[in-house]
C-alpha cells in the first residue's frame, strides 16, 4: 500500500537530504568560540549533552568544542539513542586535542554499541540523541562546557572510571546540570 502524498516512513527514506549539515546542541554563530563556554577540565567521566535530530541523517563525525587550553589530553565521544542505549562511539583511544585553543575537533565515529568497526550511524528523526565526551587527562580548559541553562539542553554526567570504558547504557539526563554539557555537533 502506498503512502498517503506527503507522508515519509523512515525506513524508506534512510537519510534526508538538505537541511542544516551540522546539527548543533547550542547555536553555533557569529559569535566567539572562546566565549560560547566555559573551560572545563576533561577528568574522566561522560559529559553528556542531548541533541536533536529532526530528520533522518546519517553521521560519520562528532565535533567538540576545545577548550582555551587544549593540550595533549585524549578525547572520545560516544552517541546514545533517547533510551540511554550505546548506538556508537569514536575509537576507545582517543584523539588527542590539537592544541588548537577554542577550536572544534573532529571525531570519527568507528565502532557501534558492542565494539564492531562502523563507517558511520544512521539517525531516525525526528528524535532526541545524546551526545557523550570522554578525557583522560586533568588539563584545565580542555573542553568547553555551556555554563549555564540554555533553552532546553539537557546535561550531565556519567561516572566513567576508565578511559575508553563506555557504558552499554546510561540514565539520560532529564535536567540542565551547569558545566556538564559539551558543546558539540555531528554530521
Amino acid at each position: 500500500m502506498a503512502n498517503p502524498p506527503g507522508l515519509d516512513i523512515a525506513l524508506e527514506s534512510p537519510s534526508v537530504p538538505g537541511g542544516k549539515l551540522k546539527l548543533s546542541n547550542v547555536p553555533i554563530g557569529a559569535v566567539s568560540l572562546a566565549a560560547m563556554g566555559t573551560n572545563t577540565t576533561d577528568v574522566i567521566q561522560l559529559w553528556m549533552t542531548d541533541i536533536w535530530v529532526p530528520v533522518n541523517r546519517f553521521i560519520t563525525k562528532v565535533g567538540v568544542l576545545q577548550g582555551g587550553t587544549a593540550t595533549t589530553d585524549n578525547i572520545a565521544v560516544t552517541v546514545y539513542n533517547s533510551n540511554g542505549k550505546l548506538l556508537a562511539s569514536s575509537a576507545v583511544a582517543g584523539t588527542v586535542l590539537n592544541g588548537s585553543a577554542n577550536t572544534f575537533i573532529e571525531l570519527t565515529l568507528t565502532l557501534d554499541g558492542v565494539g564492531a568497526v562502523i563507517t558511520g550511524l544512521q539517525l531516525f528523526g525526528p528524535s532526541q540523541y545524546y551526545i557523550g565526551v570522554q578525557g583522560n587527562g586533568t588539563a584545565a580548559g580542555a573542553i568547553q562546557t555551556v555554563p549555564a541553562p540554555y533553552l532546553d539542553i539537557c546535561a550531565n554526567s556519567v561516572v566513567a572510571g576508565v578511559f575508553g570504558t563506555f557504558p552499554a547504557s546510561i540514565t539520560v539526563p532529564t535536567t540542565f546540570n551547569a558545566g556538564k554539557a559539551p558543546i558539540v555537533y555531528i554530521y
